[in-house]
């Protein structure tokens, strides 16, 4: 029997989405300090430029919390998402003042009565032009208030 929800789930498997944004370098830097990651190639110009990345680069937790953030904003607008598990793979270095593309699409969809909600598995990644950068499965709980 299946497990019962008292709503019909607003997500099909299939369903994408996806957002483009821009990075500055300021932006990067602000992360970077905020979250206590102190490392040079985040805020400091002339030690990146050294780098193997020639440029300032955005840490693995800013990436990853821009990803995580797009599924929570985007999936179900009008429901409450609550975020599970997020599991990635950092491919490329993600770097300043260059158009990315996050995109997700939903693979599973699968109803849990105990929790009045669906939980929801998404696969995705960040790109620039066609080379992914960042690739990830999140997983997520929609219910409904």
């Amino acid at each position: 029997m299946p497990d019962q929800v008292d709503f019909e789930s607003p997500v099909k498997i299939g369903f994408s989405f996806e957002k483009t944004i821009k990075l500055s370098e300021e932006d990067i830097a602000t992360f970077a300090k905020l979250s206590g990651d102190m490392n040079p190639l985040h805020h400091d110009e002339k030690a990146a430029k050294l780098s193997r990345f020639g440029s300032i680069i955005a840490s693995g937790p800013q990436s990853s919390s821009l990803f995580m953030g797009t599924i929570a904003t985007n999936i179900a607008p009008g429901y409450t998402m609550l975020g599970m598990k997020i599991d990635g793979e950092f491919k490329a270095p993600v770097k300043p003042n260059i158009n990315l593309q996050i995109k997700w699409v939903v693979t599973t969809v699968i109803p849990k009565g105990k929790l009045n909600g669906y939980i929801v598995t998404c696969d995705g990644g960040i790109y620039y032009n066609d080379e992914e950068l960042f690739h990830g499965i999140g997983t997520c709980l929609i219910v409904e208030e």
